[in-house]
Formats: structure tokens, sequence, C-alpha cells
């Protein structure tokens, strides 16, 4: 959600950087955002808009000239979690007394006790943000310098938060504590910068070294120098190299990241199978999982939200389909409030596409703390999750800018089935099934590619559908997860109303929801229940409903058609997916909606 980046450093327009920064950091979405510039003797001078960059930009222009010079500079996009969205309400905060500026991410869960405790010592509040009860704790709770205050303070405020401090007397003093929310901090050699942010991709632009801190630890910067300390003990952290490569994410000459996305899927694919798949002979690369060689799962069991609920959803029925274990899926944010036995015969697997999802982190280390084996798929190599779980799979998707995921999520859920392939495998099941599924790999960028190349027939389709305002997606067995997840594309980004439910289901209450022309996107594949569905699709005719059948077969009844090639049926869902993101893009972008910044929406939820 919302990021902090800050820099110390001699660049003579250091706004210009600030600005590029937060534009790379649009994708986590925002609905404000501020910078400030100060020296060592000098106030600090803030500019704060609301709404887009865009809308800063044309405020510093106006605030700053392009010869001013400033030592220090900060910028920070807001996510409103207390408070409405108002410049008022825009960071940094500060105390009665101006003594402290505060910048914060994250949510202080015991905010409304210590603000009681505050208005009984006469202090006033201005503003609606846990953050104006934070600056005014800290002034009411001075203990002579910033440091030792900070360090006093950090255990009254309960759950989760990254801080920068800055002091009035000493500006040139900065504490930085992280607990829970992400902070990594940055080092160039070649300028002598310092830098810090709440994003690693944006920090790599920038900083040649990375420190990432973990929880309770605190940087203070002073004089061109600094230290790290962890609960009060200074401490020497490892310095880790980015790759910067790996962060292109242009959008070439297409209209939208969602749909250069959408192209890229391809050689995504490509590029999960590379090291991973031994196509010469028909089996997986032996080094692929090796770190779980050593150990007897008997049981799977998957974590995650959103999107990635749903391609854990399916790897759940890879699982139980191909290796023949017990699996399950939950979703991240209600795992802690579940009786949940941790056991040793058991791999829990996590997935997120940011690796900093709050809902994500908290099982994990639960689990961790009683001492279960985690695995986690992740998308970004450098993220908090990456560095906390015994084993990790990069999904090698790269960065994905659109809100709406696409091809992180086709990167995810082939990931997780050669996870299912090596359980298979070291089972010794079926021999040949497994193999013809190795082989259908290798064939399986060309057919997802066939499916992109249909587009110009699915946005004729997706004209008819942004003629009505709510939907059902109808699918069964390996397809369901596939219909709620297209159901969660479509309505993302389109605002249309769509909801996905197993075909079977159709009698229940979903009835009570249909009126005339009521379209129905179905998935009909040609395989065992080609014949089910055609019955279930009679039946939504008979009600006068319109019926979308996305099919590598012809449906004669259908109102309208979307083909895809034909595959295996294990690899049905990857086209089938394809297809409606492809028909949600085509949707949204008829409807002139915000494509890849859907509103009020996230690429990175870093807050419960």
């Amino acid at each position: 959600m919302c990021g902090i980046f800050w820099y110390i450093g001699k660049e003579q327009n250091a706004s210009k950087v600030l600005l590029d920064w937060l534009q790379k950091l649009e994708y986590r979405w925002y609905d404000s955002a501020w910078m400030a510039v100060w020296n060592d003797d000098e106030d600090i001078k803030v500019i704060k808009a609301v709404g887009k960059v865009s809308s800063l930009a044309e405020k510093r222009a106006l605030a700053l000239k392009e010869t001013d010079k400033f030592t220090y500079w900060i910028a920070h996009t807001r996510w409103a979690t207390h408070g409405w969205v108002t410049e008022s309400n825009c960071h940094p905060h500060y105390d009665d007394n101006s003594r402290v500026k505060l910048v914060h991410n994250w949510i202080i869960e015991n905010y409304k006790e210590l603000k009681d405790e505050l208005i009984a010592k006469w202090y006033k509040f201005y503003w609606d943000t846990d953050s104006e009860v934070a600056a005014k704790y800290i002034d009411d709770n001075w203990q002579w310098t910033l440091l030792k205050t900070v360090e006093y303070v950090l255990p009254k405020f309960e759950w989760a938060y990254a801080f920068l401090f800055i002091s009035r007397e000493n500006p040139n003093e900065i504490v930085w504590v992280k607990y829970w929310s992400p902070l990594v901090f940055g080092y160039s050699d070649k300028t002598n910068e310092f830098y810090f942010s709440s994003d690693t991709q944006a920090l790599a632009w920038y900083a040649d070294e990375l420190i990432y801190l973990d929880d309770w630890e605190l940087v203070y910067v002073a004089h061109w120098d600094y230290i790290i300390k962890s609960q009060g003990k200074l401490i020497v952290k490892s310095i880790e190299k980015i790759d910067v490569e790996s962060l292109q994410s242009d959008k070439w000459s297409f209209a939208h990241f969602m749909l250069k996305e959408i192209h890229e899927q391809p050689a995504v694919l490509s590029e999960v199978f590379r090291w991973r798949v031994d196509f010469d002979n028909s089996t997986l690369n032996s080094s692929a999982f090796q770190d779980l060689d050593k150990y007897t799962f008997k049981k799977v069991v998957f974590i995650a939200c959103w999107t990635s609920y749903h391609a854990w959803w399916l790897g759940s029925l890879f699982v139980e389909d191909l290796a023949s274990m017990d699996a399950r899926v939950e979703v991240a944010s209600e795992f802690e409030y579940k009786n949940v036995t941790i056991d040793q015969e058991t791999l829990y697997v996590f997935i997120s596409q940011s690796g900093e999802t709050a809902d994500s982190i908290e099982p994990l280390k639960y689990i961790k703390s009683q001492w279960g084996k985690t695995f986690w798929i992740v998308n970004v190599v450098w993220s908090t999750i990456s560095r906390l779980t015994d084993f990790w799979l990069f999904t090698r998707a790269w960065t994905e800018v659109g809100v709406a995921s696409t091809k992180a999520f086709v990167a995810q859920i082939a990931t997780i089935l050669l996870l299912a392939l090596y359980f298979w495998d070291k089972k010794w099941l079926n021999r040949q099934k497994y193999k013809q599924i190795i082989n259908e790999l290798k064939n399986l960028p060309r057919i997802i590619q066939e499916v992109i190349l249909t587009s110009e027939s699915i946005k004729v389709v997706a004209n008819e559908m942004s003629k009505y305002k709510q939907f059902f997606f109808l699918w069964r067995h390996l397809e369901l997860p596939i219909a709620f997840e297209a159901s969660l594309k479509f309505k993302e980004i389109s605002y249309l109303n769509s909801q996905a439910l197993p075909t079977g289901e159709l009698k229940h209450w979903s009835l009570a929801l249909i009126e005339n022309e009521f379209p129905c996107v179905m998935f009909v594949p040609k395989n065992f229940l080609l014949e089910k569905n055609l019955s279930s699709i009679q039946e939504i005719k008979a009600r006068k409903w319109k019926v979308l059948a996305i099919s590598d077969t012809h449906i004669p009844t259908a109102d309208w058609m979307i083909w895809i090639p034909q595959v295996i049926d294990t690899l049905q869902p990857f086209a089938l997916i394809v297809a409606g993101q492809l028909l949600a893009y085509h949707t949204a972008n008829i409807l002139g909606h915000e494509i890849d910044r859907p509103r009020n929406l996230a690429k990175s939820v870093t807050v419960k």
C-alpha cells in the first residue's frame, strides 16, 4: 500500500528522484502523497497533495526552484486507514511543540488508549490519525535525545509499524525503526548517498548495497554515518546486492501495463519451466525441489489471500488429483483465528505476489514458532517473506505493475503444478500420465499465445458484455478456482457485479438473483464434464438467460463464444484464465475505466 522513500545526498534537484520513485510505486496505490526537504540548519519544507503523483509534481514546481539545494529529502504515499483523505492528514505528523516530526506506515492498534492518556494531560488533537497520537506521545515521554526517546517509547506502540523520526533540535539526526512493516536501508558507494525505502524494488534503482532490517531493529543516522541497534544493542548487518535487470517495467507500445503483462505470459511460462523441467527426459530437474527431498510430507496446507488464494485452491486440486495427497487451502487473514495444530508431516505452502502481504506474514511466523515447515512461492526475491520461510521458490514473473494480477497468477499456478508433479514423482504413480503432462508443458507457452491472438474477437464479445450490469461465472472441477479468479478480474476493473459459483449449485440461491437476459459466463472444455455442462446450458436457456461459452469445441446453444485451443485436462485452466483476463480487460477498457490502478485497490496490501 503506502510507501516511504528517504534520501540523504548532494544531488542538486533530488526532488526529481523522489517523484521518479513515487511513480515507480504507483502500482501499490495510494490516495495522497507528499514530499519534504531540509538542510542541517533549516526547518523542514513540506509539500502535500491529494490524488496522483502528478498533482504533487505540479505543487513541487511552484514551491521549489531548480537551483535549490537540500541535503535531506523524503517522499511518502499515503493510503488512508485512520482519518479522511485530506492534505491535513498527510504526513509528516508532529507534536504541539514541533519538537519531533514523524512518518509512519501501518497501524498502531492501541492508539485510542494512548490518545485518551494524552487528552487527560491536556494535549489537543487536530487530525484523525494514529500517527498524530504517536508524535505527541513521543513529546510527552521525551528522554533528552531523539534516539533515547524512540527506544523508550516504541514498546508502548502495539501491532506494527515503520517509523521515521526527525528532531527539531538536531535536524541532521534521523531515526528509522521497523516492526513487521517492511523497511530497507540502502547506500551508494559511487555517490556517497543514503536511502531508506519500504519497497526494495524502488530502492534497488538507486542504491548499490542494501541492508534489510528485521523486527525491532533501528537505524540512527547522523553526520553522514550510521549505526544499527536491536533492542538497545549495537549490531552489524549483512550487506546484499540487487540485480536491477529484473525490475524492468516499461509499457513498451501497449496501452496499459495489464495488456502488456497478459502478452508476457507465454515468456513467463517458458521461464518458469526452463530450469525446473527436463523435457528431454520427460521429468523434473533433480534440483527443482531438492530442498524438500529429505522430508516425507503426508499433507499440504496452502495459505494465501485474494488472487493467490485462487492459485492455491487450484494447487490443492493439483496435489489431490496428481499426487494423491491430502491438501487444503486456507484464507491467510482468517488463519490466526483458527485453533490449528501444527505438525511436522505437513508442508505449509504460502504464496504472495509482493512477498509483503501482512495477512500472510503473521500465520507464517506462527507456524515457524511451532516448528512447522514453510514453503513460499513468491515473485519478489528480496521480500520480507522470502527471508523468513524455510524454503522458497521464485516464480520468475518479474515486476508486475497492473493491480489486477495476470502473469504473476499464471506463474503461480504453473509453479504449484510443478510442486504437485514433484510429489507425484516421489510416489512413482502412473508414469505414463506423468510424462504426458511434462511433455505437454513444453507446448503450453504456444497454447497461451494462441489464446492471446484471439484478443480482437474477445473484444467484440466484451463490447456486448459492457451492456449488462451483473454476471455469473459458472464452472466445474479444476475450472472452478479459475471461475472465481476470472470473476475477480472482471469486477476488479470493470466495476460490474460478477459472482462465481459451481455450476452444480445453480439450482439453489442463485436463481433468486436471475433476471431476463442475465449473462452467464461458462467454461465448457471438451472433457469428461462436457455433457453435464451442456445440460446446464439448456437449463440456463430455459430461463431466457444469456450464455457466453469459453470452450475448445463448438457450443451451438451459446449466445456468444470465445474459442480456446484444445489441451489436456490438467492444463485447461491456463488457457481458460487467459481468455478470462482478456475479457475483463476489454470490457473495462470499453467502459473507460482505469485499467492498471482500479479504484480503492492496492497491489501490495501491507496492513491488516
